[in-house]
């Protein structure tokens, strides 16, 4: 009998040791699948992805661009003139193709605040060690308007629109 006790409660002490190892774990687990498949802030998630300048003849007119000298022929060609990739990770990637300007940006990126009443993301980026903060205005889920970060000193802001399946 006192054998039959002693088992219990070292049977018992060791399956509490068990539960709460397996109670850690499951824990863990669930931690880093919420970081895999993105638990993250939702107003964010709007962000990321592929956008292409949804009109870029205003801007290549900024640049000194004839306006005749502007061959867009289909609305694929017009995104791919610059694009803005917002990444997951907080690495964002820029390409900009208009007139002679041909180049390739990355940086980071990351959300310091979102306005749901006015749909207004505030960003912080850093792009060749340069710091900027932008306001992107969502217009709707697929459009958004800001001055673009990989040109921070331009103070026209751009409609972009995202790929599709991105």
């Amino acid at each position: 009998m006192a054998l039959t006790n002693y088992l219990r409660k070292t049977m018992f002490r060791t399956n509490s040791i068990h539960l709460q190892a397996n109670l850690a774990f499951l824990f863990l687990a669930a931690m880093v699948a919420c970081t895999f498949i993105g638990c993250g802030d939702s107003n964010r998630n709007r962000l990321i992805g592929q956008w292409g300048i949804a009109a870029p003849e205003a801007l290549m007119n900024r640049i000194d661009q004839a306006e005749d000298s502007v061959d867009l022929p289909d609305e694929a060609e017009v995104s791919q003139r610059m694009v803005l990739q917002f990444k997951r990770n907080g690495v964002l990637k820029t390409r900009t193709r208009m007139g002679d300007v041909d180049q390739e940006k990355t940086g980071t990126w990351k959300m310091t605040s979102f306005d749901e009443a006015s749909n207004l993301m505030s960003i912080s980026c850093q792009i060749n060690l340069q710091n900027s903060e932008h306001e992107i205005t969502f217009v709707d889920e697929n459009t958004i308007k800001l001055v673009p970060p990989n040109m921070a000193g331009l103070s026209m802001k751009l409609k972009f629109s995202k790929f599709d399946g991105q």
